[in-house]
């Protein structure tokens, strides 16, 4: 079998085609209590450029902040999904049971997820295709979220 991964351009591209998922990544910065994009980022140094439109933060330590990645997927109104947002959602079948859940890497499933209040795993892939989830939120800036509802 041909390793595929020797065809694989640094650019996302194999053989022309562009890979689907788009890796980018957001940061909270610890001190300021803050979100921030990634301007740049070093994974070498171990440092990063971040910027929040306002203010632009350059050589700044992996440790003054969480990295965050985005998911790949977004949410039913179109807002990006990233490890560490909050997500509000109701099940299909019964429109009564609603959940607030944190975003995290489900290792279980290799991929990212939501863990509900029956403590199921359950990954984006499977639901997002069916709009039930809304970001509301990250655990960063809205702890509130999830200590109202018993996280």
């Amino acid at each position: 079998m041909q390793n595929i991964w020797k065809n694989v351009a640094l650019n996302g591209t194999k053989r022309g085609i562009i890979m689907s998922r788009e890796i980018k990544f957001r940061a909270y910065h610890k001190e300021r209590k803050e979100m921030f994009e990634i301007a740049s980022i070093d994974f070498e140094e171990k440092k990063a450029a971040l910027s929040n439109g306002i203010i632009k933060l350059l050589n700044v330590d992996f440790k003054q902040f969480e990295l965050l990645q985005y998911t790949g997927f977004k949410d039913r109104n179109g807002k990006e999904i990233y490890e560490g947002d909050i997500m509000k959602y109701k099940f299909p079948y019964d429109r009564r049971l609603k959940h607030i859940s944190p975003v995290s890497y489900l290792d279980t499933q290799a991929s990212f997820g939501i863990v509900d209040s029956y403590g199921n795993n359950i990954p984006l892939y499977d639901i997002t295709a069916n709009n039930y989830f809304e970001v509301i939120g990250n655990v960063y800036e809205n702890k509130n979220l999830l200590e109202e509802n018993n996280w």
